[in-house]
């Protein structure tokens, strides 16, 4: 006889989360009709305090078709809401790509334990699972719960089959938390034909049974024989739950198909259930590994194929690659040329060099080597057209000298190869991720590919092969750490090399990683030697700072050439630099590098408003020098008013002069006056004047 279950006992004799089976439950619910039924299986999982159960609804894009479920599947999370138990139930409409996405983002992102889903009763002698719920058990980051529907979704005793596998471990702890909340007895049957004998599994199933009341019989039966699944369902009755488990992580249809958890969930005359779940180590490490499945976005088997067959038609090389290459490199062209980093950034928005590279980093990934090779062929076109594009553009368009957006990309460093490698992350996430704008990607790629390669073009027309040379460089590195880093996303994502692949081959996947590996750790010692280099380019600046231009600052510091090593540098103060500045950072820099350097300075001259203080002195100084050129004037209050200037002159100013400006500029700020005096003499010789310092004056 049917019964329906008694009710569970109230919240305050059972408080404790680990006395049920789950905290977090995610029930996708397609169908209206089945909604109460798989809220109820919910139910009785989580704890009737602290538990959750999510209601969720997905949502691929038809905002009718979705309001239309909600609204029929409400009145069920409503009747739910109301049961004596007072469970937490939350309805949760998700936006998604395909129904298996939107389970698992969701169980991801609410840290879900079990995620529900529904089958139907056999239909034509067998259960039809379906890819939503392959997906799902393949990928998911939690346990797997798949309920299938009986005639009637009551019951009065709960059925375990155990043959000591992890497994059925796992199905009698949920046998036993269903049976325990619901006052029922649970039927044990030990399969011996085929039973693995663990002691922690054992351990683990004799701590279950004590948490069954003593007044509750556990009956427990030893199937014997070669057919066990037979045995079983003759034991079975409609009044009967019976609970199975699984092994995750691997395809459900192919695991059970002729065997034992096959014909029991044909067979069985009442509900069953079917469960996996992910045992995660306690401590430190279980707390590590789950917190790691959680930020683990594990591809579906569909969005495989969907990648790749993405892949496959990006390899291609077709007109509109051809065209976009052709605008993108010389919009990239005439941005180097006018050192416009805007039209630069408008080369980027349209360059489609994303689409070979992905199709060569998946091709990698899955072992299809004909993918990487038509990718590699593609990619080759597109930088070639590149590369003849700006050579044309740089010999028609000629400049006098690089542009500072040319010397950028001609001198690579470190920072160049962060920026290369997380592009690849970028594009190879974005292209997986179909909710993600491809847009993003490829401009992140473009960022690292498309102007290097048109300073390759524009160094070989100017004939700088010392800018050409950095910037292969500079595209090179990009290259590997591109591809390196959207291959580990792409492993991080699921994507390997399998047999049931059309032209996956392991063993060929292996020979790239190595090639790959190879290059990526020699343009990884290149780029270090460059950050090395940076490091002293470093110290070289801070020791002309503060030895060759005092109170002047370096602001750009550009090795031009190697051979023969030429040095360019705009230094900027508030002084005008002087040509024996000059001559002692050109002796510092020989010193430092240990060999002549071609020295080139530009000097940036900084313009600041007068001080009022400052500007007084000066006029005063200018009306007892009329003749003389006033160069600097500095006031320090450290101690006392201190004033320094710069006197320039054919003649030396007189004491009583002087000592008469610094009464004016005593009883101008109303305090004793220190005056320090910097005369420069000038001395005419024929038609060009000359300079000579002369002895500073100090005046109190």
């Amino acid at each position: 006889m049917n019964t329906e279950p008694a009710a569970a006992p109230p919240p305050a004799e059972a408080t404790s989360p680990d006395e049920y089976y789950a905290n977090t439950v995610v029930v996708p619910l397609g169908r209206p009709d089945t909604a109460i039924e798989m809220l109820k299986i919910a139910g009785e999982l989580v704890h009737p305090v602290e538990g959750l159960v999510i209601a969720l609804v997905i949502s691929l894009g038809d905002i009718e078709a979705t309001n239309k479920v909600s609204n029929l599947v409400n009145p069920a999370v409503e009747e739910f809401r109301k049961t004596d138990r007072g469970h937490q139930v939350e309805l949760v409409t998700e936006m998604a790509v395909s129904v298996s996405r939107g389970i698992l983002d969701v169980a991801r992102e609410r840290n879900a334990d079990v995620i529900l889903l529904g089958a139907q009763r056999p239909t034509q002698g067998a259960v039809k699972l379906g890819t939503v719920v392959e997906n799902v058990i393949a990928t998911a980051p939690c346990g797997v719960l798949i309920y299938r529907i009986s005639a009637s979704p009551y019951f009065d005793q709960v059925v375990v089959p155990v043959d000591g596998r992890l497994p059925s471990t796992i199905a009698i702890r949920l046998g036993i938390s269903i049976a325990r909340h619901h006052q029922l007895p649970l039927q044990q049957m030990n399969v011996q034909s085929d039973y693995h004998y663990n002691p922690a599994h054992e351990a683990a199933i004799k701590e279950y049974e004590s948490q069954l009341p003593r007044h509750r019989d556990l009956r427990k039966r030893i199937i014997t024989g070669q057919k066990p699944a037979q045995t079983i369902v003759e034991s079975l009755t409609p009044d009967d739950l019976l609970v199975l488990g699984f092994s995750q992580k691997t395809d459900l249809e192919r695991q059970i198909i002729d065997d034992m958890t096959n014909q029991l969930l044909n067979r069985a005359p009442g509900p069953v259930i079917l469960i996996s779940q992910i045992e995660w180590h306690r401590g430190l490490r279980g707390a590590l590994e789950h917190g790691l499945a959680r930020l683990n976005p594990r591809l579906t088997l569909v969005e495989q194929n969907e990648l790749i067959w993405s892949a496959q038609h990006d390899a291609n090389s077709n007109l509109d690659y051809v065209v976009m290459i052709v605008l993108s490199a010389a919009l990239a062209t005439l941005g180097l040329l006018t050192n416009s980093a805007a039209v630069i950034i408008g080369a980027m928005l349209v360059a489609p060099l994303m689409a070979p590279l992905s199709s060569f980093s998946t091709g990698m990934a899955t072992g299809i080597l004909k993918l990487t090779r038509r990718a590699s062929l593609t990619l080759f076109t597109g930088v070639t057209l590149a590369l003849l594009i700006s050579i044309a553009m740089g010999i028609v368009l000629p400049i006098d000298s690089p542009t500072e957006e040319m010397l950028v990309r001609g001198s690579p460093n470190l920072l160049d190869a962060a920026i290369a490698l997380v592009s690849g992350w970028v594009a190879a996430y974005a292209n997986a991720r179909k909710g993600i704008p491809a847009a993003l990607a490829g401009v992140a790629i473009a960022a690292a590919l498309m102007p290097p390669i048109c300073t390759i073009g524009l160094g070989i027309a100017l004939r700088d092969i010392n800018l050409a040379i950095g910037a292969n460089l500079l595209f090179l590195a990009n290259i590997t750490f591109i591809i390196a880093a959207q291959y580990i996303t792409f492993l991080w994502m699921g994507l390997r090399p399998t047999e049931e692949r059309e032209g996956s081959t392991q063993s060929r996947s292996r020979a790239w990683w190595l090639v790959l590996f190879v290059i990526t750790i020699l343009v990884t010692g290149i780029f270090a030697r460059l950050g090395s280099r940076a490091v002293d380019e470093a110290h070289i600046r801070e020791q002309l700072e503060n030895e060759a231009f005092l109170g002047a600052s370096i602001a750009e510091y550009h090795v031009i050439s190697s051979v023969p090593l030429s040095v360019q540098m705009l230094v900027q103060s508030d002084h005008i630099i002087t040509p024996e500045e000059v001559i002692a950072a050109q002796q510092l820099i020989d010193e430092l590098y240990q060999q002549s350097v071609d020295l080139t300075v530009v000097a940036r001259q900084i313009v600041r408003p007068l001080d009022p203080l400052i500007a007084s002195i000066s006029a005063i100084l200018r009306e007892a020098y009329p003749q003389a050129n006033i160069l600097n004037v500095t006031v320090d209050w450290s101690d006392s008013l201190r004033i320094g200037v710069t006197l320039q002159d054919r003649q030396p100013p007189g004491e009583n002069s002087l000592e008469a400006v610094r009464r004016r500029i005593g009883a101008l700020a109303d305090r004793a006056v220190q005056l320090d005096v910097a005369f420069q003499q000038v001395i005419s010789v024929g038609d060009s004047p000359a300079r000579v310092d002369f002895v500073n004056r100090r005046l109190h």
